[in-house]
């Protein structure tokens, strides 16, 4: 997902082992919080004597920000160094607003309870936050969205107030990677490209950018990634996707796949990229179809002969895409049953479809049939 609110994006910090001593810099002789993945001991710390919380990557729901939240008001910093991926980068931005003034928090959980997409008010954040990401393709370093996991599901948070202060990309944070996951994280910033290249109303600027990344990311990301030098640059596309003209448009719910990717993960309890693996297919073919709904064929067919030719695959977007994501060894969960199809396409519609502009015009009968043509691994119904 992207942001279309503007201002000065974050100081991107890149290079082999600096992680420790910018955050030194960055923190000198002021007041720290340092918020870090358990899984990751010290990776990505520095030296500083920042007091430390450490939090569960995989229990970053509603109620875990709450309490990061918490340790944050409880002593106030000046500065918050976050340290993980993309869960813990967004529920730090997120408990962030702690610090707002005008019970910007509180807003926000509440009306993510309520809402799939939430809009903060516009504001600069009440606290510097440095981001070092540990994985590879949400963005969220760079960027001012955040995912909120609550009882109704991954629900969407934009705001300027959001945004990092510094971003630092160190591939000794993501060098315990494996090469799927590391291309896991391209596919992500790839499609994040290709889902703004489904939307016609861009500059010409916008898909020289998307067609520069976007085959800079096919081309790395099918080479050697288990290098340092190869991991730094897939890292720093991705975030540029975040900083330069390639996401910029009129359409800012473009990215039409990521909305039922995003209740077919809830749903299926999948990451978001095993689930956009299992449906991104048969978006594009309804795109390519003619079906407006989902995006212009003309804006993603050429999108795609401009990046295709990087690493040889089929020159119709769909077959591009299953064939990509079958090289890549992207894994696909198993088929939903008919009652996980029928909850997934209500609550797609519910959140994103129907009147709302991501998904407008498309039904749960739309999504059930997109689900039946979807790509799935042995098992299930």
């Amino acid at each position: 997902m992207r942001s279309e609110f503007a201002a000065r994006v974050p100081t991107l910090w890149y290079g082999h082992d600096i992680a420790g001593q910018v955050i030194t810099r960055l923190t000198a002789d002021r007041e720290t919080l340092m918020i870090v993945d358990s899984s990751l001991a010290t990776r990505g710390a520095s030296d500083c004597s920042a007091r430390a919380l450490e939090v569960d990557a995989r229990s970053m729901t509603a109620t875990a920000v709450g309490t990061i939240a918490d340790e944050i008001v409880r002593r106030a910093p000046s500065v918050i160094v976050a340290v993980g991926g993309g869960s813990v980068l967004d529920a730090t931005k997120i408990a962030s607003l702690a610090l707002a003034p005008g019970h910007i928090f509180e807003f926000a959980i509440e009306r993510a309870s309520r809402s799939a997409l939430t809009f903060l008010p516009d504001a600069p954040p009440a606290v510097s936050i440095v981001a070092v990401p540990t994985t590879l393709g949400t963005s969220s370093e760079t960027n001012s969205v955040s995912i909120l996991k609550n009882d109704s599901g991954y629900r969407l948070i934009v705001g300027r107030s959001l945004r990092p202060r510094h971003a630092i990309i160190d591939p000794c944070n993501l060098m315990t990677l494996t090469p799927a996951t590391v291309r896991e994280g391209a596919l992500e910033a790839f499609l994040r490209l290709a889902g703004a290249s489904t939307s016609s109303r861009r500059s010409a600027r916008g898909r020289r950018d998307a067609a520069a990344l976007g085959g800079a990311l096919l081309e790395t990301a099918s080479g050697d990634v288990n290098t340092a030098a190869s991991r730094l640059r897939l890292a720093r596309l991705s975030a540029a996707t975040q900083r330069s003209a390639a996401l910029r448009g009129q359409d800012p719910y473009s990215a039409r796949h990521w909305y039922l990717a995003n209740e077919v993960a809830f749903v299926l309890e999948v990451r978001k990229m095993v689930a956009t693996a299992a449906v991104i297919a048969a978006v594009w073919r309804r795109v390519c179809s003619g079906d407006p709904r989902w995006g212009d064929r003309e804006s993603l067919e050429e999108f795609w002969m401009s990046v295709v030719g990087r690493i040889a695959l089929p020159l119709d977007p769909p077959a591009g895409i299953a064939a990509l994501i079958d090289r890549w060894g992207i894994p696909t969960p198993p088929r939903p049953t008919a009652v996980e199809m029928r909850r997934i396409s209500t609550a797609t519609e519910a959140a994103w479809g129907n009147r709302y502009p991501m998904l407008a015009g498309l039904f749960a009968d739309d999504f059930c049939d997109l689900l039946r043509d979807s790509y799935w691994s042995e098992g299930g119904e």
